[in-house]
């Protein structure tokens, strides 16, 4: 009864529009109440213990330098680069849509970031030679899902401070995932594409593409010292946020000179304002954690499907459909942070690899950015692209179904995962 108490209390509240942060923090208030004699200090307590780590400091860092490769230039070169690169392909526009947020998602570690940065460019492009206006936005919103999967990642981040795995462990696992996603994405857009009739730009250009090589080249330098910088163990992964947040700040200033000083307040000031929410959001997950595992939640989980469920994988497969069901109506950040606590001692008690666990976690919560009704990246890309959420949603079924078989793939085959992790040590 107590635990239908507190997740009946949550799901009212969210249902009700209560900001997720504070439905998690008053059924847990509620709870105890009702059910415990702790005296309700301990809420302020946990709130303060949720945040207080040095690893979530990348979160407002890679937040900050979303927004400063924006308002700088450096995300209007990368786009630039891709359509020299792949711009040719049949379909070429929304290939260079995919192949500009998968290199953007290199350097921010944000769904929502990675699809207005980009959006913002690609959509009123593709309406002018043509494309659906609502494919167009259907395509960027599907592109802004690999933020959070391509390192670095806000929650990969989360998910490691949640589950005490390795932040480089996590980002290296999610380098293959992230590439071959989007490889099977850009197919499938391919095909689609042929089929409406959507061709390619001119013939490739080599000079074209060495010209924008080069005005790209700062650009490009980014995530090479983000993830460069991590795994040659210079930096930790909060201290390469810092320095690429730094190296942002100043190619925008003096290299591309799109940046003002005025600009640059304006910007760290919403990016302060972001991170605040997500620190929220996990101060409020840390109480409503502390609550589950007061309870036993976690432990009654975990004895509950090792009794019944004899393979992992099975219950992987569980877990995938649990969070995409969660994924339509919760946002990945929340979902992440309160069912990997829940989630994670089962997986350990099936001897299942972390880092595969987490990635296919956070593969699936990804999917969640690009689905009704509460995908942030359905209407963010609405917004960019000035178009009707029910006019984007026709497009999402083909696209979402590729992702979704893509990780199946990716969770009979852990190598995909545990491959870098395992050659990096």
């Amino acid at each position: 009864m107590d635990l239908f108490v507190l997740i009946l209390s949550f799901f009212v509240m969210l249902f009700l529009g209560i900001p997720i942060a504070f439905a998690l923090c008053l059924s847990s208030l509620l709870y105890m109440v009702l059910y415990s004699s702790v005296p309700l200090i301990i809420i302020g307590q946990q709130m303060l213990k949720g945040v207080d780590s040095f690893t979530l400091l990348a979160i407002p860092f890679f937040i900050i330098a979303g927004s400063l490769m924006t308002n700088g230039g450096i995300s209007k070169r990368i786009v630039n680069f891709a359509k020299q690169l792949v711009g040719w392909m049949p379909g070429g526009l929304a290939v260079v849509d995919i192949v500009a947020s998968m290199i953007f998602a290199a350097m921010t570690g944000a769904g929502a970031a990675t699809t207005a940065a980009v959006g913002g460019m690609m959509i009123p492009h593709m309406e002018e030679e043509g494309y659906d206006p609502g494919f167009a936005s259907a395509i960027q919103a599907m592109g802004g899902v690999f933020g959070p999967i391509i390192p670095p990642s806000t929650l990969m981040v989360l998910y490691a401070v949640a589950s005490g795995e390795s932040v480089g462990g996590m980002f290296l696992g999610g380098i293959l995932p992230g590439l071959y996603l989007g490889l099977v994405l850009i197919i499938v857009v391919v095909m689609m594409c042929k089929k409406k009739g959507y061709g390619g730009g001119a013939k490739f250009d080599g000079k074209a593409f060495v010209k924008a090589t080069v005005d790209a080249f700062w650009a490009l330098l980014a995530p090479i010292i983000i993830l460069g910088g991590i795994y040659s163990g210079i930096m930790t992964p909060t201290e390469s946020s810092a320095v690429c947040c730094f190296y942002c700040m100043i190619v925008g200033l003096f290299i591309y000179r799109e940046l003002s000083v005025k600009d640059l307040v304006k910007v760290v000031a919403e990016g302060v304002k972001s991170s605040a929410g997500i620190m929220l959001i996990v101060a409020a997950t840390q109480v409503f954690g502390w609550v589950l595992t007061r309870a036993q939640i976690p432990q009654t989980i975990a004895k509950m499907f090792t009794e019944n469920v004899s393979n992992g994988t099975v219950f992987l497969f569980a877990v995938c459909l649990i969070l995409l069901v969660a994924g339509c109506f919760i946002d990945a950040v929340p979902a992440l942070l309160i069912f990997a606590p829940i989630f994670c001692p089962t997986a350990q008690a099936y001897g299942l690899n972390m880092v595969h666990f987490g990635v296919v976690m956070v593969v699936v919560l990804c999917i969640g950015l690009a689905t009704p009704p509460v995908g942030i990246n359905l209407y963010v890309a609405s917004s960019v692209g000035g178009q009707p959420v029910h006019k984007i949603i026709p497009h999402l079924p083909i696209p979402l179904l590729t992702i979704a078989i893509a990780t199946i793939v990716l969770i009979l085959c852990p190598p995909i995962v545990t491959l870098l992790p395992t050659l990096f040590g």
